[in-house]
Parts: structure tokens; C-alpha cells; sequence
């Protein structure tokens, strides 16, 4: 790690001038570098509308401060953790446990009289401990849909935030199906295993109906089913994760083998930039489902709260009163938590202690 700034936030380099001090490589937008521990992120507004994304400053704080989203390698199809542009994203992911620092730079215009490009310095960043990343649902360079990767990364120290690079907010409230391909919880569980940022290749595992959705071309847990938890997690909050992402795999492989079209919302509300993605919304049904990875009181609150939030956005023309909601739990709750959903028009699933879904009203 650098042990004094010889860049600040708000300087304007060239690449060379960058790799000179930061390293990495003299192309692309993710680059790491081993000699100098440190993985450059360069964003540039103008490819990336072309490639259908955007990069930038969410325009509201949350309880932690500001929030810059970037959006992973890999152009076509849905992005990943494997392969040439899924190993810069991990390399991102998995930056501080590999003791290297994250910086970025927004493209800013050329060196005059010359094609060489000048990227401005915004400062160092991190990613969201709790929320490393979210999937995002929209048109790859092929104009084909795909799940791409939106890294949350938080500014460390001095930091420079311009109007210019703030996301616009939403000028009205839309809520849109996508297929299912994967939820921020699968996205995690699938990233890390052992200490090491992986994906392997499941396309000949038969171990779970659910991992069928890797010959899709969909990312999925790279544990079987059956294990609880990574074998390198000290974080009760990781387990907790892994659970519930191991709890909506098993659910939707039952939806799906019951001929179920699954999926989720992705809901942005006016005059916000961020987006909501729902956890699990099955079509066939009309019903809207919040997963938990753990059944003590905060978690079934924070099921209600949700579903409260995104039902109100997820109607339809066949269904103007909105889709039937349910909290899906790993184990049964306490006995008054089946009531309070129900006060709320609520419903509730819970997994009992044979595997089995149990449904209560």
C-alpha cells in the first residue's frame, strides 16, 4: 500500500503517469498490480453509455456515507468471477483481503493536440463490507440482456465527489421483471470460497436440480447445496449470507421444477438513483417473496419491512391490488411472528427440521 499520496484526488493524469505510480495495465478498465498492491479502476461515461452501462455517485448517502457504484468487467453476457474479465472483478472483490489498495478515475477529456486520454483522480475506495455488490439487469454490447456486476465502493480518506460524476435520479417510479439469474446473496456465496475469489464450473454437476441453471450460463453457489457455510468465514454475517442463499436456491428449485417462471423486480424509485432488486417474484403465482438467512425477530422484521416497501411497486395490469407476499425463513420463527406478518397481509414459509417447506397462512 502507498505510504503517502504522491496522487490526489482531483488530479489529472494520463494512464502512463498513472501506471508510473499505481501500476497496472495499459488498457482496460480493471487493472491490477501485483508490484505495487494496488487494483486501478477507470471509468469513462462515454463507453460505458455505449456498452449500456453507468458508472457514478449514488445522489443519496446512506447510514455509511457516500456510495460510488462501478460496474464489473465483461461485455457480453452475464458477468462473473471466472475467466479473463471475471479475474479482474475478483481481483476488485477480493482487494483488501489481498492487501491492495483501490483507486479510481473517471475518464476527463485528452492531452491537447494529441489522442491520449486524461483520467481525474478521485481518491481511494473500498468496497461495502456488508453489500459488496448488487446485480443489475440491462443490455450487453451485443444488445443482448445480461446480469452485470455493480460494485459498492466507499471512499477511504480524501475523496473528491463532482456534480459530473453523480448519477442521475430516476424521473419516475418503474418496477421491471427479469428473469432469474442471480440475487446478491447467490452472487456472494458463489464469489468466495476457501479465501480464494473462484467460480467453478458446474456444468456436469448433477449434486442439486438447482445448480441446472449453471448450463444457462447463470452463476450459482459453488458449494453443493449441503454446505452450510465457506470454510474460511470467521463472520457470523458470511453465514448468515450463505444461508439464505442456499435457502432461495432449494425454494426456487422446487418453483422451477414445478414449471414456475421465476424471477425478480428491479424497482427504482423517483428521484432516487439507486435500484431495488426484489429477492424472488414467481410469475406463475403473482407472488412476491423476501428471504432471510436467519428466524430471530430482527430478521422477520426486516422481511416485513421489505415486503411492505416493494409490494406497493410490484403491480400489474392482470393484478391492480398488488402480488400475494410471503417471508421465506431457514427454520420456524417465534410463535408470535406468524402474526404479525398476518396482521400486515403477510404470509410465511419456513424450512422445518426435515428439509421441508411448511407454509403457514
Amino acid at each position: 500500500m502507498l505510504s503517502a499520496p504522491t496522487i490526489r484526488p482531483g488530479d489529472v493524469l494520463t494512464r502512463a503517469e498513472i501506471r508510473s505510480v499505481l501500476g497496472g495495465s495499459p488498457q482496460g478498465g480493471i487493472c491490477p498490480s501485483v508490484s505495487k498492491r494496488s487494483v486501478v479502476l477507470y471509468s469513462d461515461p462515454d463507453a460505458g453509455k455505449l456498452w449500456g452501462y453507468h458508472d457514478g455517485w449514488l445522489t443519496e448517502n446512506d447510514a455509511m456515507g457516500p456510495i460510488f457504484e462501478y460496474t464489473g468487467a465483461g461485455a457480453i453476457g452475464d458477468q462473473g468471477f471466472a475467466g479473463g474479465a471475471g479475474r479482474g472483478n475478483a481481483a476488485v472483490l477480493g482487494h483488501a483481503q489481498q492487501g491492495r489498495d483501490l483507486h479510481m478515475f473517471v475518464r476527463e477529456g485528452k492531452v491537447t493536440g494529441s489522442e491520449t486520454k486524461t483520467h481525474r483522480y478521485l481518491g481511494r475506495f473500498r468496497v461495502d463490507e456488508d453489500q459488496p455488490f448488487v446485480p443489475r439487469r440491462g443490455m450487453g454490447a451485443d444488445g443482448n440482456p445480461r446480469t452485470a456486476i455493480v460494485f459498492r465502493l466507499r471512499p477511504i480518506g480524501e475523496f473528491e465527489r463532482s456534480e459530473e460524476d453523480v448519477l442521475p435520479p430516476a424521473p419516475s417510479t418503474t418496477a421491471e421483471f427479469v428473469p432469474r439469474a442471480i440475487t446478491i446473496d447467490t452472487l456472494q456465496a458463489a464469489a468466495v470460497t476457501q479465501g480464494r475469489f473462484v467460480a467453478r464450473d458446474l456444468r456436469n454437476d448433477s449434486s442439486s436440480a438447482s445448480l441446472l441453471a449453471a448450463a444457462k450460463g447463470k452463476l450459482v453457489s459453488i458449494n453443493p447445496p449441503n454446505v452450510a457455510e465457506y470454510a474460511r468465514s470467521g463472520s457470523s454475517a458470511t453465514i448468515v449470507r450463505r444461508k439464505k442463499a442456499l435457502l432461495i436456491e432449494s425454494y426456487v428449485a422446487g418453483l422451477e421444477a414445478s414449471g414456475h417462471s421465476v424471477g425478480s423486480f428491479q424497482i427504482r424509485v423517483k428521484g432516487r438513483a439507486s435500484t431495488l432488486r426484489t429477492d424472488l417474484f414467481d410469475a406463475t403465482e403473482n407472488t412476491l417473496y423476501e428471504a432471510q438467512g436467519s428466524s430471530d425477530r430482527d430478521s422477520v422484521s426486516m422481511a416485513l419491512g421489505r415486503l411492505l416497501d416493494y409490494r406497493r411497486y410490484v403491480k400489474h395490469d392482470e393484478s391492480p391490488a398488488g402480488p400475494t407476499a410471503i417471508a421465506l425463513l431457514p427454520d420456524e420463527p417465534d410463535s408470535d411472528m406468524p402474526g404479525l406478518l398476518a396482521n400486515h397481509n403477510i404470509g410465511l414459509i419456513y424450512r422445518n427440521q426435515n428439509g421441508d417447506f411448511v407454509r403457514v397462512g
